[in-house]
């Protein structure tokens, strides 16, 4: 319930402009996602298989580190510099750009420091430590609420980032300290033999990463972009928050649980306990819908009018992420397993098949987006993408490890 406290910080704080800039942020975290996608996916079948060999996991664990973070500062160093030209790009006139590049500027620092804390994430995943995972999560989420309570009243908007960067650097911190009590790390340098585990996560990587690119930038263009045309980018950005903190937290754990899972082979994985819990969660957030709006209005303290529209931007948005959630499952699995060009080729046939039909539609003017019109293209696409990888695992996964076996 994080992100509650922190927009009702901002809301009691700071004008609703805020929101329209901090909604310009939708497109810097595809960048970011595209960059996990390439550094951090690849970690899980990686570490997974040091693991299982034990004698060198805590070097691999530390090499592992310093090429993620090299990479990711190298790359953010590019977004840094260039990212005014984004900006202008992707913002409609009347935009406050300069606060937007402002802010962008902030949060990119606070994004290079937390990739180090998503690193060590795996890591408690892969080696089982649940109990410092969540204690991690719970850590997070208190230091987060005191910093915002201090930061946001003074600095305002600049403050979100100035609070994600110190919160970011701490945790980073333990967690290293943490690892190397408990023998999960230890400082070493790339030898010969490590060219072997950089093909491998070149191969996962590679696949995950241009998959996640392709498919954030159709996103960046098909929806972020649309929706600034339409004037919602704030409004989206709360309701599209509260889908992704509230409703899909339970998702998104169990997705690390799979991967966590995959260690074992894919013949000992619980797929059926694992849809078990996506009914259980469909229920449980369908049951919670009388709650939403007065979570808008008396939790987040927007105004009746703003709270009315975000309200009906989750009600028609959310029953979509359904097909999200059965699809996360199986994507999971292709992660976990180093499977990940399942998952690129899926990319390929929603994004340039599915998406490019919407494209050409647009351009000959047969079609005029509204919000009601993104959000159908938007949903409809995930279900697209669950048809797709559902076959993909049911016929030529079972059949790849068949005939391997």
């Amino acid at each position: 319930m994080y992100q509650t406290v922190k927009t009702l910080i901002i809301s009691v704080n700071s004008s609703a402009e805020v929101f329209d800039v901090i909604g310009q942020m939708e497109w810097f975290d595809l960048i970011d996602e595209t960059l996990r996608a390439f550094l951090i996916v690849p970690l899980y079948a990686i570490l997974n298989e040091a693991f299982k060999r034990k004698d060198d996991f805590a070097q691999m664990v530390f090499k592992s580190l310093l090429f993620v973070f090299a990479l990711y500062a190298l790359f953010s160093i590019g977004v840094f510099v260039y990212g005014a030209s984004l900006i202008r790009a992707m913002n409609p006139d009347g935009m406050n750009v300069d606060a937007v590049k402002n802010y962008f500027r902030l949060e990119t620092v606070a994004f290079v420091v937390g990739i180090a804390t998503s690193f060590f994430q795996v890591v408690f995943v892969v080696v089982g430590k649940d109990v410092n995972f969540y204690l991690f999560l719970a850590a997070k989420c208190v230091l987060s609420v005191i910093a915002d309570f201090i930061l946001i009243p003074r600095m305002g908007i600049y403050g979100i980032a100035v609070s994600n960067i110190t919160v970011n650097a701490v945790l980073a911190a333990v967690c290293f300290v943490l690892l190397s009590r408990q023998n999960c790390i230890k400082p070493s340098w790339f030898q010969k033999k490590d060219i072997s585990v950089l093909k491998d996560w070149g191969r996962i990587g590679g696949f995950s990463g241009v998959q996640h690119f392709i498919n954030n930038f159709i996103y960046a263009v098909m929806i972020c972009k649309m929706v600034n045309m339409v004037a919602e980018q704030g409004n989206y950005w709360m309701a599209n928050n509260f889908i992704w903190s509230v409703l899909l937290i339970p998702v998104m754990a169990l997705a690390e649980v799979i991967k966590h899972d995959c260690k074992d082979g894919y013949a000992k994985l619980n797929q059926k306990a694992y849809y078990v819990i996506s009914l259980a969660v469909t229920v449980l957030c369908a049951a919670s819908v009388p709650l939403w709006k007065p979570y808008y209005s008396i939790l987040e303290k927007l105004p009746d009018e703003r709270a009315d529209a975000v309200f009906s931007i989750t009600l028609k948005l959310a029953p979509f992420y359904i097909a999200y959630a059965v699809c996360s499952i199986i994507s999971s699995i292709f992660n976990g397993l180093g499977k990940t060009h399942f998952n690129f080729i899926t990319s390929l046939i929603v994004n340039f098949v599915y998406y490019g039909i919407f494209f050409a539609l647009y351009k000959a003017g047969k079609i005029t987006f509204t919000m009601d019109t993104i959000i159908m293209m938007f949903g409809f696409g995930m279900v697209v993408n669950l048809v797709i990888t559902f076959i993909e695992e049911k016929v030529f996964l079972r059949t790849k490890i068949k005939t391997t076996v």
